[in-house]
């Protein structure tokens, strides 16, 4: 046994109580992988139901962002937002990453190849803002890329994690989340914890799903895994009613949206299209993405819940979008909402949806628009 292992028992030995270990094991955690108390324990799990309002009630039309006509954007497969409202577009079509300014006016273009050269093309998975100016790039294979807004090319490395679902950056961190996989260890869902210089600093061993073929075979929001808060990393599984905690020492309140029906069953282990497997996938609310709509409230988007929630002026071709809303601080009530739109990112209090495609002079058909609404912050609670 080495230095570390007899300084672990040792903190065993006095700490009698489980609140002392759980403290001792989070001061602890560079010194052992995996050591980050399970914030999702049943013992400290909270659960408070979620008030409805009408969409209206949450948020208001703030405008309409229309993106520069001289850059040419096939499909907005992921949004972010910086502090400043400029928009980072991940455009899977030409596998290109654009920066626009708050304005709507280009700014840059990234090329991952440009900085990790390979035998044919990383395929861009999503792209996001961190600190300091910085743009990070990843593919689901685990290869990531660091710029500067300048487009000058800081850092780069393949296969951090494999698969990667989501990652989010705060301060001089980068999280990096990946899910169940397979078989053996794979199956351990971790976040790892990078520099910017996408230096391995910690792996953080997380609660894995309880659904393993639901999560392993179904991808939901591209990148919506995982977010980042004032309170540290926040990461969700499809099943879920709301996100976990990567870390958290006090007791965790999690919330339960009225059109929240929990799943009691895993997918069939079906290959390829199968009408039985999207039956069974589409027969529960999904949890397709969480956002962080501020340094302190995560907004939780869900699909595929039940039609009695539907409003009486939503157009009946399209499916409903569940929205719950919920302070990690507990400022203010949990609130859920349902719309006719599915949300592409949530920044600043704002939340961004993609409008339409914005016809040309020419009568050619342009870039798509982003329509921006603004969060109207429900009434503080008593806690």
């Amino acid at each position: 046994m080495n230095r570390d292992s007899f300084r672990i028992v040792d903190v065993k030995l006095i700490c009698a109580d489980r609140a002392c270990f759980l403290l001792a094991c989070f001061l602890l955690a560079g010194l052992l992988t995996g050591c980050i108390p399970n914030a999702n324990d049943q013992s400290e799990l909270t659960v408070r139901p979620s008030a409805m309002v009408p969409f209206e009630d949450l948020f208001t039309l703030e405008d309409t962002l229309v993106l520069d006509p001289s850059v040419i954007v096939g499909q907005l497969s992921f949004v972010d937002v910086d502090a400043s409202g400029s928009v980072l577009v991940t455009d899977e079509v030409s596998n290109l990453v654009h920066l626009f300014a708050s304005t709507g006016q280009h700014q840059a273009t990234y090329i991952m190849d440009t900085c990790l050269p390979i035998d044919g093309e990383h395929r861009v998975w999503t792209s996001r803002f961190a600190d300091d100016d910085r743009i990070i790039l990843s593919t689901k294979a685990g290869t990531m890329v660091v710029f500067d807004r300048s487009g000058n090319c800081l850092a780069a490395k393949r296969r951090l994690l494999h698969p990667l679902r989501s990652f989010c950056a705060r301060g001089d961190s980068v999280f990096v989340f990946r899910g169940p996989r397979g078989l053996g260890d794979a199956l351990t869902s971790v976040a790892g914890v990078f520099t910017m210089d996408l230096e391995l600093q910690r792996e953080m061993r997380l609660e894995n799903p309880e659904f393993e073929k639901l999560n392993i075979t179904h991808l939901g929001s591209p990148g919506r895994d995982m977010d980042c808060f004032s309170d540290g990393p926040y990461y969700k599984y499809h099943e879920d009613m709301d996100a976990r905690p990567a870390y958290r020492l006090s007791k965790v309140v999690r919330t339960r949206p009225d059109f929240f029906v929990r799943r009691d069953q895993d997918l069939a282990s079906f290959r390829g299209p199968n009408p039985e497997r999207i039956k069974s996938l589409n027969a529960f609310p999904q949890l397709m993405g969480m956002y962080a709509l501020d340094d302190d409230s995560r907004l939780m988007v869900f699909t595929q819940i039940g039609n009695e929630f539907r409003r009486k002026d939503s157009p009946t071709d399209r499916s409903m979008t569940g929205i719950s809303i919920v302070s990690n601080s507990t400022k203010f009530g949990s609130t859920s909402t349902v719309y006719h739109r599915r949300p592409r990112t949530a920044r600043n209090g704002y939340l961004y949806f993609v409008g339409d495609h914005v016809q040309m002079a020419d009568g050619e058909v342009g870039n798509p628009t982003v329509i921006r609404y603004r969060f109207n912050v429900p009434e503080a609670t008593d806690d």
